[in-house]
């Protein structure tokens, strides 16, 4: 086992997204949706993989990843 320090940047793109206004939830709705479209995409997600959906787009912007201690 490895021990690793850094930063993973995701861009995540949605059209169309039925969101309730005016209940002081709205940002937490948008979050929630938005990270569980990427988790859907992992290949070690243990939520079904049906509820991917094709009006998200989730891209890899960069990544800064330094392995903390030596082999």
């Amino acid at each position: 086992m490895a021990n690793f320090s850094g930063e993973i940047t995701f861009k995540i793109k949605f059209k169309n997204l039925n969101v309730p206004v005016g209940f002081g939830m709205t940002t937490a709705i948008l979050n929630h949706e938005c990270l569980e479209q990427a988790y859907a995409r992992s290949p070690w997600t243990k939520i079904s993989r049906e509820i991917k959906r094709d009006n998200f787009s989730i891209e890899r912007v960069s990544e800064k990843i330094k392995r903390a201690t030596p082999y």
